[in-house]
């Protein structure tokens, strides 16, 4: 009985898919469901800190109003000092190779993140967004999912392409969490971080934002991100005025990012201890919160308000100016934290001023909502060099289909007008200038299956169930590499001959499968790939012993980094 099943295992497996898809995509679901969990860890630890300082976490800018204006000067300056100390304290658990932010793991490191920085980095974060800091809470929730994929990846001992595709995934992860928007997390990543939307790394993206957003949804429930008013938009004529807001948009994001790197240089002056440097930023919140509580927070109540329309121009401007002050302390002070948020806040603000001016040239001719959010989209496609991704993001986040041609004509020629300003991008000082040469050595993934040239047909048979591999590698006794035996010629044969066979033919053997040595270049590797329908290669040492494989997959992962647009 128990050898019938074995041939029906041994026929199945003749059958499956080759290669190391099925593998990577489970990898990456696990990745996003528990950096989903992750990020509504995090979200519990600023309702905590909430519930502990104000008695209430029903959102900043409420809890800003409701405070006396001495009460607002000074909770920033608190918590900007706590966070200080805190940073201060993550220092020590920084580890030569690890990479404190989940963009240099993916494209300048090896994917290797530090767990206790990264976790006591979340809790600096923490302290700085819970007393106020105009800065996103997401990007702690990004990292801590992205920390996730680092830590699977290394459990699971992946080569360097693997495990930084998923710490991409855990990315990608967070961001769906965070925004509710799962198309728009795996775009982010794919666009923004990798500079390609290979299917290697795009499947594996998407299935983890899937399943992250999916596990949000059973604690938070869904629900778009931002609520607008409904509204009719019929398109015509009235798509013109559009391209004057995706000028505004791309003159603005150079000065914006502008602005937001000469933020820094006070606080570079100032010097003193991190948690000196932070307190000034939070004192600069709390002075600017005195006059505007609504400068606390990453702004999601304000831009909720500005979409919903009544707002006069001044008040906008002045709100504008206000959260830009806010977030260029918090920012530049050294806060850990994002500013993709305070982006879409600044985008809003924009289209709201554009929508203001267009009613008096143009009246009725588009719901101010859709100005609003269109302008978020152009601001936020113009600074980040991402088009696609900030046409779905705000398509995910209103759930109002209706703007998704608008969306798609400011993002890309806001992103296309800021291009020809300035080539830096919000997120250019993570990104590498340079990728080095991968080798068969950098790529080598360890333990193939493999079997001596003596191996009888039931050890054989034994080794393919237990690898599940199309081909086994087999070696002479000095361990030399002599050939592989392939499921596709062994198995005809084992069924026909069954229990009377007690050698394996060497005609089974092919002497001449394709292999490469440890010294190959990327070049060979592709080359020797070309002559070979297989998805693996074995990799020899000089001496011609087996030394491990390389992975389609992997080379592909190699070679789309160096890929001109990529990251290379």
């Amino acid at each position: 009985m128990l050898a019938r099943l074995n041939r029906l295992r041994l026929l199945l497996l003749e059958r499956l898919p080759a290669g190391d898809l099925p593998a990577t995509l489970l990898a990456a679901a696990l990745v996003g469901l528990l950096g989903a969990l992750a990020t509504v860890a995090f979200r519990e630890l600023l309702h905590g800190l909430g519930m502990l300082w104000f008695g209430r976490a029903d959102g900043l800018v409420a809890t800003a109003r409701g405070l006396e204006w001495w009460h607002r000067l000074w909770i920033p300056a608190a918590g900007g000092v706590a966070a200080g100390l805190v940073l201060r304290w993550a220092q020590r658990f920084d580890a030569p190779g690890d990479k404190r932010d989940y963009m240099e793991a993916i494209t300048l490191g090896d994917g290797h993140i530090g767990a206790r920085a990264s976790l006591v980095r979340a809790l600096s974060s923490a302290l700085s967004v819970a007393s106020g800091a105009s800065i996103g809470r997401e990007a702690p929730m990004v990292q801590l999912a992205a920390l996730t994929g680092s830590l699977i990846g290394r459990w699971r001992r992946m080569p360097r392409q693997r495990l930084r595709l998923l710490v991409a995934c855990g990315a990608a992860a967070g961001l769906s969490a965070a925004y509710n928007a799962p198309i728009a997390g795996a775009l982010f990543v794919a666009e923004i971080v990798l500079g390609s939307f290979a299917i290697e790394a795009l499947g594996p993206l998407i299935v983890a934002s899937v399943v992250a957003n999916l596990t949000v949804h059973q604690f938070l429930g869904f629900a778009p991100l931002y609520k607008m008013p409904v509204f009719e938009l019929v398109l015509g004529l009235n798509a013109l005025p559009f391209l004057g807001l995706a000028l505004v948009a791309g003159l603005c994001a150079p000065v914006y990012l502008q602005l937001l790197a000469l933020a820094r240089r006070p606080f570079a002056r100032l010097g003193g201890p991190l948690w000196l440097r932070l307190g000034a930023g939070g004192l600069i919140v709390g002075i600017v919160s005195t006059v505007e509580p609504g400068v606390w927070g990453n702004g999601y109540s304000v831009v909720n308000a500005i979409l919903q329309g009544g707002w006069l121009w001044p008040a906008l401007l002045a709100i504008l100016a206000f959260k830009f002050a806010a977030t260029g302390a918090a920012t530049g002070s050294g806060a850990v934290g994002g500013v993709f948020t305070p982006t879409l806040f600044v985008g809003a603000a924009l289209g709201g001023l554009f929508g203001i001016g267009m009613e008096q040239l143009w009246p009725g001719a588009v719901p101010m909502p859709a100005w609003v959010a269109a302008g978020m989209g152009a601001f936020l496609a113009a600074a980040s060099h991402a088009p696609l991704m900030s046409a779905v993001m705000i398509f995910e986040m209103t759930g109002n289909a209706q703007i998704i041609l608008p969306l798609l004509l400011v993002c890309v020629c806001a992103s296309a007008l800021k291009q020809l300003l300035r080539a830096e991008s919000l997120y250019s000082h993570s990104l590498p200038v340079a990728v080095p040469e991968p080798d068969a050595a950098s790529l080598l993934r360890a333990a193939p299956p493999m079997i001596p040239e003596t191996a009888t047909p039931a050890e054989a048979e034994a080794a393919f169930l237990a690898s599940r591999w199309q081909h086994l590698y087999v070696h002479d006794p000095r361990g030399r590499f002599i050939g592989a035996l392939s499921l596709h010629d062994f198995g005809p044969f084992q069924r026909e001959h069954g229990a009377s066979a007690v050698a394996i033919p060497p005609g089974l053997l092919r002497r001449d499968y394709p292999r490469v040595s440890l010294d190959a270049g990327l070049g060979e590797i592709l080359a020797t790939f070309a002559q070979h329908s297989g998805e693996r290669l074995p990799v020899l040492d000089l001496d011609g012993r087996l030394r491990g494989y390389v992975s389609k997959t992997d080379v592909m992962l190699a070679l789309q980094e160096r890929a001109p647009g990529g990251r290379g």
